[in-house]
């Protein structure tokens, strides 16, 4: 990402905080860029009390009540998902995928998936790691599932393939056994064992609960 992307993020969050200090007459706790959908950006910041302030694009307080709860339910939502998702964690299953090379030739197809299923836990890490991850962004977000999504999908075919060795395993060599083990832990460490989109569906009334205390605690009027 270019550079000037990122001092234009950190500008506009400036910006943001220094409008919400003057409408607040308080120093911002924290603020964050929000894009709900596709078209349009708004500011959640957060402040003493505790309390928020909504602001649009032109740094003016947001006014209408739905639209406020729908900013914070996005970032919340966003929130959630990156509470979910461990960088480290998803950057291990490529070693332990690579592990499994002395016996590539025995296992192909399980190696083949095992590496897709790497690949795509790399891909999401990038993206948790992304500096844009200022902006808690729904389109983003399906951007993650998709990349969990493929990742759990290439594990499973990793785990059907090798399915077999399960009942030979007493014949197998002792260091592809914990090659495989280890596999599975680090697959199990970086969350594919369930659905993110699965998970993050499971706490929507908690997101919603969540997201009208915040707007009930808006400091600005809202219609």
């Amino acid at each position: 990402m270019s550079g000037d992307v990122i001092d234009r993020l950190v500008r506009d969050l400036g910006a943001a905080a220094e409008a919400a200090a003057g409408i607040a007459g308080t120093a911002p706790g924290g603020a964050r860029i929000v894009e709900p959908g596709p078209d349009g950006r708004w500011y959640l910041i957060a402040l003493e009390g505790p309390a928020f302030l909504c602001l649009r694009s032109d740094l003016e307080p947001e006014q209408s009540h739905a639209r406020v709860d729908e900013v914070a339910r996005a970032c919340l939502l966003v929130e959630s998902a990156e509470a979910l998702i461990d960088v480290a964690a998803l950057r291990a299953l490529a070693p332990a995928a690579a592990a499994l090379d002395p016996w590539r030739g025995d296992m192909q197809v399980a190696y083949d998936a095992l590496a897709r299923a790497a690949e795509g836990a790399g891909h999401l890490a990038d993206w948790a790691d992304a500096p844009t991850r200022a902006i808690a962004s729904i389109v983003a977000l399906d951007d993650a599932i998709g990349h969990q999504d493929r990742a759990r999908a290439a594990y499973a075919s990793f785990v059907g393939a090798t399915e077999p060795l399960v009942a030979r395993q007493d014949s197998l060599d002792a260091d592809l056994v914990r090659a495989l083990g280890a596999a599975e832990n680090a697959a199990a460490a970086a969350g594919l064992a369930d659905a993110l989109r699965s998970v993050l569906a499971g706490g929507v009334d908690a997101i919603g609960e969540g997201a009208a205390e915040m707007t009930a605690l808006h400091v600005t009027p809202l219609q």
